[in-house]
């Protein structure tokens, strides 16, 4: 097979990444910055250091693909062998490069210490390669053609990893390379709306042929809609891009929360804060949950301006007012009593909304009536002299504890951002 000069490979190398013990962070970012550049990544690889195993990865990757992307095992320890499993897929020896031994004596000596020896490692390149300096550790990377593919090493630490690429690994694949077809993405954050019920009703959008190309992810109610567009110039691109995009913002114009911000309350907060809106919570089974994510925006203090967790259904009546006859009615878990939740929070602030949620996250505590998953939440809208209050009921698949918490906390920002905006 030759090459293909417009596609790549990524690998992550670490036997920590085989083991789970950390995931992969550097190769997506590797891939979005190639698709900068008109490559496509269509092969992500996770390996561990065994030297063997990677000279045979590195010859057949190389082989298959003009432009191969390895990160990590460029230490000073044993265990780190990726330079020596490239020398030997390029069928050449290895060599120290005294001016990087002389670079890194010199970084020791700034620290006011002396190098190890081991770190001599660090020096040791296959013939031939091209050294990629690194300006933020003492792992150099380098550059080495095996059989018509070039596979490029980068240092194991992000920072390490993205600072190298952004200055010596791009700059030289476009000037060696040249840009290839223009590539642009945009991507879209959703919520309130199932994987499978979005794929119905984006139908022919998602067929792999489809121009611009549509994926999407789900993770606890947030689905993630990403376009791409491949065309020779990035006008085409663009313009294939827009007139998708203005389509999943017609079809799915309930669902769409954002274009930028993935994280639910970050969008909700901004949006309460354009609007002028201050939130109050209730919050039962989800235990603060909500609160915290509105919190870890800054300004949240402008939005937020009080919440409670009541947890025990005498907090439910000591704090918030719930009777415990309704309580005892009807259960903690029911549209009385969040109704009962919201109005008592939207009373006791001076919040323009408040929202409360009850429901049973699980393991235990569920019935054949209110199995575990059963989530009940209210919302209560300040209108003139009075009070609009609204309840609305879910049932979460019981996929553990923190998921069902989760579910429910992206279930409540989705319907402050509803009565926001008056969906």
């Amino acid at each position: 097979m030759i090459a293909d000069p417009r596609r790549a490979a990524c690998i992550a190398i670490g036997d920590e990444l085989l083991r789970g013990d950390y995931p992969d962070a550097n190769s997506g970012v590797v891939a979005q910055k190639l698709a900068e550049l008109g490559l496509e990544v269509d092969r992500f690889v996770v390996a561990g250091d065994d030297e063997a195993q990677l000279e045979r990865l590195f010859y057949e990757l190389t082989h298959d693909y003009q432009i191969v992307v390895a990160t990590g095992g460029l230490g000073p320890t044993l265990d780190d062998v990726t330079r020596y499993a490239a020398a030997k897929a390029a069928r050449v020896a290895i060599e120290r490069h005294e001016p990087t031994v002389a670079w890194l004596r010199e970084m020791w000596s700034k620290r006011g210490r002396e190098m190890p020896e081991s770190n001599l490692r660090q020096a040791d390149f296959p013939v031939g390669a091209q050294i990629m300096p690194n300006r933020c550790g003492t792992a150099p990377g380098f550059r080495v053609w095996i059989d018509g593919g070039m596979l490029a090493v980068l240092p194991g630490p992000p920072s390490e990893m993205r600072d190298m690429l952004e200055r010596e690994l791009a700059p030289w694949i476009e000037s060696t390379c040249g840009r290839g077809p223009a590539l642009v993405h945009r991507s879209f954050y959703l919520i309130g709306i199932a994987e499978s019920a979005f794929a119905d009703r984006a139908g022919e959008w998602m067929a792999r042929g489809a121009a611009p190309l549509m994926g999407v992810t789900a993770h606890t109610g947030i689905l993630k809609v990403t376009l791409r567009a491949r065309a020779a110039s990035r006008e085409h691109a663009q313009a294939q891009l827009d007139e998708r995009a203005a389509q999943v913002r017609e079809r799915f114009a309930a669902e769409l929360y954002s274009e930028s911000e993935g994280r639910p309350a970050f969008a909700v907060g901004s949006l309460f804060r354009e609007r002028g809106k201050t939130l109050a919570l209730a919050e039962s089974c989800t235990g603060g949950m909500i609160a915290e994510l509105l919190t870890e925006m800054p300004g949240a203090s402008a939005v937020l301006r009080a919440g409670w967790v009541v947890y025990s259904n005498e907090a439910k009546s000591s704090a918030l007012g719930v009777p415990p006859e309704l309580i005892e009615r009807h259960g903690a878990v029911s549209r009385e009593v969040a109704l009962a939740l919201a109005r008592g929070a939207l009373e006791r602030s001076d919040a323009d909304v408040a929202l409360a949620v009850t429901g049973v996250a699980g393991p235990d505590g569920g019935s054949l009536e209110k199995p575990v998953g059963l989530v009940w939440f209210a919302t209560a809208v300040r209108e003139g002299a009075g009070v609009r209050a609204e309840a609305q009921e879910m049932r979460y698949a019981p996929l553990g504890r923190s998921t069902v918490r989760r579910f429910a906390a992206h279930t409540g920002l989705d319907l402050l951002r509803r009565v926001v905006q008056g969906l």
